[in-house]
This record gives C-alpha cells, structure tokens and sequence, in this order.
C-alpha cells in the first residue's frame, strides 16, 4: 500500500510538472504563435460568409491620387469630396486622416464644413497623442486605435471603452461605434450597442480567450471577421472629385475616406496575409479595416450573434486539464506503446476535428497547447514505461538467466504484464514436462582432472545441452553441479503434448551431440561425456522463490521429483551414452512409431508410493 501510495504521488507530481512546463510555454508566447497561425489558415480557408449587403464604401486616396493632387492632399479637395458624398445622402462621413493641422489653401473650409455637417466624423489617436480637428463637437469625434497582434497582424476589433465605468468624455467612441451611431440616428433608429457590451449580452475577448496568452483586453473587443474580398466598393478620390458615380449607390451608406496609397504606410496585415502570393494584396488599409468593423457591428446592432466568438477561458483550461489527463491516464495504462500511440493519434485526430468544426460553428478553441501537452505527456510517460520495460526485462534475466529460446523470450515478453506481478512471478499451476539429467561416472572422471580441466570438459558438452534446449522451447532452469534441469511449458504455458513432444524432441538432439563429443574427446584423449536423463509430464507450481538479495523461478511439485527418479533409476543400465527413460504420462502423447521404445514395466521410485510406467528411447 505504501509503495502505491508513492507511486501515485510520484506520478501526480509529474503530471504537475508537465501542465506546469506547458503553462510556462503558453505564457511564453510559444502556443499563442501557433494558435495564431492555425486561426489565420482557417479564416483564410473558410472565411465568414456575409450576413447582409454592406453598408460602407470606402474612398481611397490612391497612387494615381497623389501623383495628381499632391501629398499631403490640399483640404480643398477633401472638402470637396465630402460635399459631394453629402449630396449624395451619405448617412456618415469618416475623415481618416489626422487633421488636428488645417492643409493648404482648403483648411478653414473643411473644418468650417465638417464642423456642421452632423455626418462627418473626425479621428483622433490616444496613444500617439494625436487630437481631431480644433474644436470639432465631441459627440462626432472618434479614436481610431486599434489593437495590432504580436505578429503584427490586425485580427480585433476595439469596439470601445466603458465610458460610464471609466468616467470619460463623450469623444471616447471608436470610429465603428460612431460610424454606426450617426447612421442610426439618421434612420431614426436606436443606437444602443454600447449598452449591450457594457451589460455583457456581446461576448468580448478576455486576456486568454482562444490561442491568445495574456492579452492585451481593455476595452470592448471582439475578432474582426474578415469576410471575402470586395465585400465593400472603393472609389478613388478623383472619381468622387468627378463624380462619377451613382449618387443612389451612396445612399445610406458609411464612407470611410483615408490613405490607401501603399507609398502611405497607412496599411496593415490581416489574417489572410500569409496566404496571398500576390503582393500587391497582401495588406489592407486603414480605411478598410474600419469599413469591415463598421458592418460587423451594424450586424451586431441589428440582432446578429458574432461570427466568430470564444468560450469562457476557465472553462477551455479546465477542459485543456482534463484532456491532458485523461490522456495521461490511458497512456500509462495502454498496456503496450502500440495501443498507446494509437490511441495518442487518435485523441489528436478528435481535437483537430473538434477545432475544425467549431470553427465552422463560430467558436475559436485552443489548440497548440492541449496538443503539445498531450505530446509532451505521452513522450515523458512512454520514456518512463521503456525504463520500467528495462527493469522488467532485467528481473526475467535474473529469474530465467539466457537459457530460454528466443521464441520463448518474446513471448515472455508479451505477457509480462499478467507474468510478473510486483516484481515477481506470482505463483502459478501449470502443466509441464521436466527433463532432468546427470552426468555418468562424474566422481570418478573428476579424480583424474584438475579442477579447471574439469570444469572445461564439463561446460564444453554444458554449453551444447543448453542451447539444444532452448532452440527447442524449454528452458534450463538450474544446473545441479554435473547436470542440470529443465522445463517444457513454463514460464509460457503449453499443452503437456507440445511439451512432451519437444523434451524427447530434445533429449534425442542431446544424446547426438554427445555421441559428437566423444569422438572429439577420444582425439583429444579425454574421457566420454555420458548422460542419464529422466522425462516426466505433469502439474507442478511456478513462482518467484527468495528475496532482494537472492531470488530465482521455482518449480516446484511431484513432476520434478519423479523425473529426477527416473535419471537416477537403476544407473547401472547403460544401453548408450545418453540413456533417455521417460514416464508414460510423457509416452502417451509422444508419436510412438518415430522412435524406437524399450518398456521397463511399472517401477517403483525413491519417495513415491504409487508406480510409475518407465519406457526407455533407444
């Protein structure tokens, strides 16, 4: 109990550090950057479809602009522009550009004009310090602030601020807001979007909300949908200045008038960026990118849910935790790596479908972290099972030394988890034939040898015995100083036909190699190897026998003791050099007519009261 009790608190800790290392990851910003390419490739593949037909056009002062009208723009000609989007019943005006300084000769007027044109809104920027033009009414200036990501691409939308919460003047609305504000009081509609952030009726994005690490989330923000291209017209400023164009086309509509002129540094990265070959459309301008906020947040004013929304980022980490558990908890029981990086691969499999499909469905879920954590965890517990798969695997050389076959061994090892138990074999019951054997004539051989000579000559045949048992299944399981025992059937059971049939199988290999090491013993003047060796089928219990210091595989039962009888039985009856006698629960599988049979009747042995049939293999 207290060894399991360590053991969990040691697995514990570890899966702590590992959410731990994961955690310093995605505080690091690694999983942010990934999460970010992941949201950019889908958008890009699946973009927003377009809720309703948009309600703003953008006028951009393009290349051909410049080279005509100068830089920066004279006033005049912007006034001009506004006049005539005001004629055509435009229901707001956005200037995007700074002009908190009047330029050129048409500086008072447009600043005369804008003031009292209730359409037209001014920009200001509070991070720059930049202010709107003097004196320009409040309730139609706006920030034109937004939130640039890491990889400084533009993905949110700062709708705006609580101003109530935050006690703020009225100017501190972002350009969307004021762009959809002034449009509805032009239709006499109620503008209360504010309200619905304010009372959290809109999702917003929190400092861990998606793939995003630590935020930066002041204010109202939501994820800029994006939807396709040219989703919005543009006009230049010289068609406006031309009029050329359809003044029922500009009817109600937002016009957000700015820099598009890539020359202006007045444009930016968005989500599909990365994706765009061409690179004449690999950013998007200012002016755009509020032309996309002011139509999201008109579809929101008028009862649409956000397009692409993200859940309560407590609940995503909790959900994260558990997955990386729950994964760590089936790797560590997945009996075999196999099943394990199966299973691993199929997890992954289900999160990439589950993100992919809550994309479709408006949500933007974590992905980065929960794979790499789950990665990381798989790894680390798999490094950990091949290191308890090497102590195992040690144990069985301990018990079973490198007398078992190799088929025997891989086998052994694909039942190790039901073999070894604790670090033990559990005691088991188990069908099985013993081959016990003995060598001939030993103390008399012994007296004429030295001891290093001895035991040369001993091994020399030894050496060949094992292997012929273990290229046969069986297994040696201990020398007995001249001989040595062995198992058919254990540690991986078989049927006492199986084993039966390999022991005499083998016994008939042994007695031809000895009659091989004869002829090399007499060239070398040596004296002949000989063996005595006695088969017997039967159950008998199989078990780790000792302790820390000494431990080894037993065999233990009556099985044992009747084959180690039936070597000893009448040793004086030498028919060859290897006599084989086997008992007749060993015969009665054996194929008779392959070998040639000598039946020694019922015999009594030493320490067993019943007889036992004894046939000899000549």
């Amino acid at each position: 109990m207290v060894k399991k009790l360590i053991k969990a608190s040691i697995n514990s800790s570890f899966y702590l550090l590992v959410i731990l290392f994961c955690s310093i990851l995605s505080f690091r910003g690694v999983t942010q950057n990934l999460d970010l390419i992941i949201y950019d490739s889908l958008l890009n593949k699946f973009p927003k479809k377009n809720k309703s037909e948009s309600k703003t056009v953008v006028v951009g002062i393009t290349e051909k602009d410049i080279e005509k009208y100068g830089w920066p723009i004279d006033d005049i000609y912007l006034f001009e522009v506004i006049k005539n989007l005001d004629n055509a019943d435009s229901s707001s005006i956005v200037l995007d550009l700074y002009r908190n300084v009047g330029v050129g000769k048409g500086a008072d007027q447009l600043s005369s004009f804008s003031k009292e044109n209730k359409k037209v809104i001014s920009i200001f920027n509070v991070a720059e310090g930049i202010s709107s033009i003097p004196e320009f009414p409040l309730e139609r200036q706006a920030f034109n602030d937004i939130p640039v990501d890491v990889d400084n691409v533009i993905r949110r939308n700062l709708v705006g601020v609580d101003r109530k919460k935050f006690n703020l003047p009225p100017q501190f609305v972002s350009i969307p807001s004021r762009m959809v504000e002034i449009h509805q009081k032009l239709n006499n509609e109620i503008f209360d979007i504010d309200e619905q952030f304010s009372e959290g009726k809109i999702n917003t994005i929190k400092k861990y909300s998606g793939g995003y690490t630590n935020v930066d989330s002041n204010g109202f923000q939501i994820l800029i949908d994006y939807p396709r291209s040219n989703y919005f017209p543009k006009y230049s400023i010289e068609s406006i200045l031309n009029k050329n164009f359809s003044k029922d086309f500009f009817k109600n509509k937002m016009v957000v008038i700015g820099a598009t002129a890539p020359s202006l540094k007045d444009i930016f990265a968005f989500p599909s960026s990365r994706f765009i070959k061409d690179s004449q459309l690999m950013y998007i301008s200012g002016a755009e990118i509020h032309a996309h906020r002011a139509n999201q947040l008109l579809s929101l004013q008028n009862g649409n849910t956000l397009q692409i929304n993200t859940i309560n980022p407590t609940l995503e980490l909790f959900l994260i935790i558990l997955l990386i558990l729950s994964t760590a908890l089936y790797i560590e029981k997945s009996k075999k790596i196999l099943y394990g990086l199966l299973g691993l691969i199929i997890i992954i499999s289900s999160l990439s479908i589950a993100v992919f499909l809550s994309f479709i469905s408006g949500y933007w879920i974590e992905f980065s972290l929960p794979i790499i954590s789950i990665i990381l965890v798989s790894t680390i517990s798999w490094v950990k099972k091949a290191a308890e798969q090497q102590k195992q695997k040690a144990l069985m050389q301990k018990l079973l030394g490198q007398t078992t076959s190799p088929e025997v061994a891989e086998e052994l090892w694909k039942q190790k988890d039901s073999l070894i138990e604790n670090g033990k074999f559990p005691g088991t019951e188990l069908p099985v034939t013993i081959l016990f054997s003995d060598t001939v004539s030993f103390s008399s051989v012994s007296e004429k040898m030295t001891p290093t000579e001895l035991l040369d000559w001993l091994n020399n045949g030894m050496e060949k015995f094992v292997k012929i048992i273990s290229e046969n299944g069986g297994m040696v399981n201990k020398f007995t100083g001249d001989g040595f025992l062995a198992v058919f059937g254990a540690p991986v059971r078989k049927s006492l036909e199986e084993s039966s049939n390999a022991s005499i199988k083998t016994a008939i290999k042994i007695r031809n190699a000895i009659d091989d090491l004869i002829k090399d013993s007499v060239k070398k003047n040596l004296p002949p190897l000989r063996l005595r060796i006695g088969i017997h089928s039967g159950k008998i219990i199989t078990g780790s026998m000792g302790g820390a210091e000494k431990i080894e595989y037993a065999l233990i039962g009556d099985s044992v003791n009747v084959a180690a009888r039936l070597e000893s039985l009448n040793k004086e009856k030498m028919n060859n050099n290897c006599r084989i006698l086997v008992s007749g629960d060993s015969l009665k599988f054996l194929k008779k007519e392959n070998y040639n049979i000598e039946n020694w009747g019922e015999c009594k042995v030493k320490g067993r009261e019943s007889l036992v049939e004894v046939y000899e293999i000549l």
